[in-house]
């Protein structure tokens, strides 16, 4: 019973020391700066009623609530929306979803509610504040000079000020306790009035079935295709285990298939992943391929000298985005590793492929670099696509060379998935080579 005793009033007064509160406070406080002008305005026009009325129309409550509609009519055109959003995550500690279409009449309306609730309940509790603060340190000041036989001073007397050591804290302990009150009343309507409304929530729900619909569909084109493609190349590398001593020839053709379908099948997985990876960028550009060539030697902050025989634009688009990105990690290794920024890269574009070669300065013979992917990560990629990569030193000089057979069709759409999974340092670089 005495825990329970003490529980309750230490709770009661939990908001005293609560931030929330005083963050709270000060989301008031702007609300009462919101509502100033429009206090002004009537002010102005009770003073042409009664022209001997001073500053009395500013505290005239009649005024204030003749106001409101003013406020509730303007909210509707002021650009504030974001800015109330943004008063309420990081003072009042709401937590909602921004509207879909900011410009809705449905979001306008709302919003504007918002803004008149926030200027008229700031307005109220700032005009308590200025009011009561002063006070409460009046009664305090007065209960001090009682305690030491001095008398009361001022306008007010009676009980308030000949107990104002407890009145004095008793009005600011009420004033943060009702502060609190609203504050927290204001934080659980923010998400009706700043979140998202009925037609956000289902425009939402059509966005996430439509979108779950083409994931099913995506499934069941990757079960076709790739399952297809995977059968093929079980059947044919069955057949050709079996006959690879009766009839080689058979088994090479067998297994020439079984690498042809298994590529197919690879740029059909490629596209589907990248179509289902949950953190794909939706805004993403078209991937960088030997079209870009001339601008990775731009940019990559090495001095590079690109040599490039062929026609480029025929390659096919794996093929072409397979050797930018070899390209791209050797220049990357040079930046790092070499004597001097420098490299020459020789590109040579035929029917059947892309050979190209990246050369820069090394004085030393290369050393292992332990946990370095580089080299590796090149000879996997190239390897994907039936080719080859492979970097070795001569004579002061460090050369990564690659061939890149071209089988797969211009038209090819692709998404980065497993073949951008290795990683960018070089295995076998030299100290102070590429």
């Amino acid at each position: 019973m005495n825990v329970r005793w003490h529980n309750g009033p230490m709770r009661l007064l939990a908001p005293l020391r609560s931030g929330a509160t005083y963050r709270g406070w000060v989301w008031l406080i702007l609300g009462g700066a919101l509502m100033m002008p429009f206090m002004v305005v009537g002010a102005l026009g009770y003073n042409w009623l009664h022209p001997d009325a001073g500053f009395g129309g500013v505290l005239d409550p009649y005024v204030f609530a003749a106001v409101v509609p003013l406020v509730a009519a303007v909210s509707l055109l002021l650009p504030d929306r974001e800015v109330e959003r943004t008063a309420a995550r990081r003072l009042l500690g709401a937590e909602f979803a921004s509207p879909a279409d900011d410009d809705s009449w449905n979001t306008r309306w709302r919003t504007g509610c918002w803004f008149t609730l926030h200027a008229v309940v700031g307005g109220l509790l700032s005009g308590m504040t200025l009011a009561l603060v002063p006070f409460a340190a009046y009664l305090v000041i007065n209960g001090v000079r009682r305690l030491f036989g001095l008398g009361t001073s001022g306008p007010y007397g009676g009980l308030l000020t000949d107990w104002g050591l407890l009145t004095g804290p008793l009005f600011l302990i009420a004033l943060i306790l009702l502060v609190a009150a609203v504050a927290a009343g204001v934080r659980a309507l923010a998400p009706h009035l700043l979140g998202q409304g009925a037609a956000d929530r289902l425009a939402a729900s059509r966005a996430e079935t439509a979108r779950l619909a083409a994931r099913n569909r995506i499934a069941r084109e990757l079960h076709d295709s790739v399952g297809h493609a995977l059968s093929v190349v079980v059947v044919q590398s069955e057949a050709a285990s079996r006959l690879i001593t009766a009839d080689p020839a058979f088994a090479a053709t067998a297994m020439a298939a079984v690498g042809e379908t298994a590529r197919e099948a690879l740029a059909e997985l490629d596209a589907v992943i990248g179509a289902l990876r949950e953190d794909r960028e939706e805004t993403r550009g078209p991937q960088k391929d030997l079209a870009d060539l001339d601008a990775l030697a731009a940019e990559c902050g090495v001095r590079t000298e690109l040599r490039i025989t062929g026609d480029p634009d025929a390659v096919g688009r794996l093929t072409s985005r397979e050797t930018y990105r070899i390209v791209q990690e050797a220049l990357t290794n040079v930046l790092r590793h070499a004597d001097e920024p420098r490299a020459a890269v020789d590109l040579d574009v035929a029917a059947s492929g892309v050979a190209v070669a990246v050369a820069s300065p090394a004085a030393r013979r290369p050393r292992p670099r332990p946990g370095g992917r580089g080299l590796i990560g090149m000879a996997e990629r190239a390897a994907v696509l039936g080719g080859t990569a492979e970097a070795g030193w001569d004579a002061g000089t460090w050369t990564v060379r690659a061939a890149l057979p071209d089988r797969t069709p211009n038209d090819t759409t692709l998404n980065d998935t497993a073949l951008n999974d290795t990683a960018p340092n070089d295995d076998t670089a030299p100290e102070g080579t590429a």
